[in-house]
């Protein structure tokens, strides 16, 4: 049960349609957020976390946060900046206008105030190829909210992506208890339905924790050893994990009881280790020597039974390996570049899925990052390899979202709960995702109930319900959004 605080006044009227609406049982988000239509300055909507549709000939306002702040950049400070794009897939006709405060309340009086500025394509120097279709970049003297009005001149409808970012820019504003609650208004949360799953799973407590297996069901919950990001090998009778400790760092191998512990590779830093599907090699990544205080992370390939140590080709940050079906082509993370893809016999990666804005250069062969954009975590590909599950920033929180491995028909597994994030403005974390043996389900954390918690959905959304959740009322799991493989499922 949550109890609302509602602080006086509050008309009867109003007071008793909440009411109603409430005992009433139905939740529509629609409904709340009925108030805030983006008709104008006064009726600003929140950015929206996917593509948008606007009518022709209207104009949609949405509102950012910012706080004026000087910033480190090189070797001197600058003021912070607003990075506000449109993407449209190249329709023409939209416009791109962004306001202040004090410019936002005059437009009110006079709708030809002139904005602060406007968006303007934004177009690769070096390859002259459209990043977005309409970007403005500045900063501001006085913190406070500032508004931003896209304008479709066109006869037709047309979706769009409104994307702001920036270190002092902030979409959603934090929540703050009422002052004088005087009424308390009971709104129930049903939480998602607790099951069991088949097969067993590998979990680390946190990065260099305990490494702990246990059934689907919850039952044998054993401790096995202490490492980094532990998964199972392709018959489930084994366990690989890294250590990054000053004795003896590197990869290894264990029975899945935890006996037979053993290295097979010494190497300091390394990370993901992950069995390839015909149980010969282990990818995992390593980080090698900084270039300007940057980390630069490679892949690693070891051939179990030899030793032999070979680095697939790869970018410059190459975070959480994963196979294909095939045992040869390997998908790993690029926060700059998005989802790759590289074969451990030869030839440059290739990009799959990049953040929004993101382009392939044809005269390099390479992909271009797009600053700015939500980086792509914990990318981890299905049992057949048709599909890709990985975990992305959405503004104030990480949802889940599948793409095909062509890089085809990306789409949300996860959602925002509609009362604790609309009405409550709770954010969900939802993050580190592991395919089933099977292929047909998707277990993750997710910190719904204010800790790190196990559950499970289908790929298409459906079915969601919390599982182990006698091993997280016992274990506490910690998760520091670092790309962290939390945990692995095996037959």
């Amino acid at each position: 049960m949550i109890l609302i605080e509602v602080e006086e006044p509050m008309s009867r009227f109003k007071l008793g349609i909440l009411i109603l609406f409430l005992i009433g049982g139905v939740f529509v988000p629609a409904a709340f957020a009925a108030g805030p239509t983006g008709s104008s300055p006064n009726d600003p909507m929140m950015v929206p976390t996917d593509s948008q549709s606007i009518a022709p000939n209207s104009t949609l306002w949405f509102y950012f946060d910012y706080v004026t702040e000087r910033i480190q950049e090189g070797r001197g400070s600058t003021r912070a900046r607003a990075n506000v794009a449109v993407d449209a897939n190249g329709i023409s006709g939209l416009q791109l206008a962004i306001y202040t405060p004090s410019q936002a309340n005059d437009w009110l009086s006079d709708p030809t105030t002139e904005p602060t500025g406007f968006g303007t394509p934004y177009i690769d120097r070096m390859t002259q190829v459209l990043v977005h279709d309409l970007y403005w970049l500045g900063g501001f003297n006085v913190s406070g909210r500032y508004l931003v009005a896209v304008t479709n001149a066109n006869t037709a409808p047309v979706t769009f992506r409104l994307t702001i970012t920036g270190n002092t820019v902030t979409l959603y504003p934090t929540p703050t208890p009422a002052s004088k609650p005087t009424l308390f208004i009971p709104v129930t949360v049903t939480p998602p339905p607790t099951g069991t799953v088949q097969g067993k799973i590998v979990f680390e407590t946190a990065t260099g924790g305990a490494i702990y297996t246990v059934n689907g069901d919850g039952s044998n919950l054993t401790r096995v050893s202490q490492g980094i990001e532990p998964s199972w090998s392709p018959d489930g009778k084994q366990i690989t994990f890294a250590r990054w400790d000053n004795v003896l760092p590197g990869i290894y191998i264990a029975n899945a009881d935890g006996s037979d512990e053993r290295r097979i590779l010494g190497a300091p830093r390394v990370r993901w280790p992950r069995f390839s599907p015909d149980g010969k090699f282990i990818v995992f990544a390593q980080e090698k020597t900084k270039t300007d205080n940057n980390p630069i992370w490679k892949l690693g390939l070891v051939e179990i039974a030899t030793g032999n140590l070979t680095e697939p080709q790869c970018t410059q940050l190459c975070f959480m390996p994963s196979w294909n079906s095939d045992s040869v082509t390997v998908t790993y993370a690029d926060p700059g570049f998005g989802i790759m893809g590289t074969s451990i016999l030869s030839g440059p990666p290739s990009l799959i899925l990049g953040p929004t804005g993101s382009y392939w250069d044809t005269a390099a062969n390479i992909p271009r990052p797009i600053l700015h954009m939500p980086p792509i975590q914990s990318a981890a590909v299905s049992p057949d390899g048709k599909r890709i599950i990985y975990s992305q920033p959405a503004h104030d929180r990480y949802e889940l979202n599948l793409v095909y491995a062509d890089g085809t028909n990306p789409m949300a597994v996860t959602s925002p709960d509609p009362i604790l994030y609309y009405l409550l403005g709770v954010a969900v974390h939802n993050v580190s995702p592991a395919w089933s043996p099977s292929g047909n389900e998707i277990m993750f954390l997710a910190d719904r109930n204010g800790k790190w918690e196990f559950f499970v959905v289908n790929p298409d959304g459906s079915n969601l319900r919390q599982v182990l959740k006698n091993v997280t009322d016992l274990i506490t799991i910690r998760y520091d959004f670092s790309n962290e493989r939390m945990l692995d499922w095996a037959k």
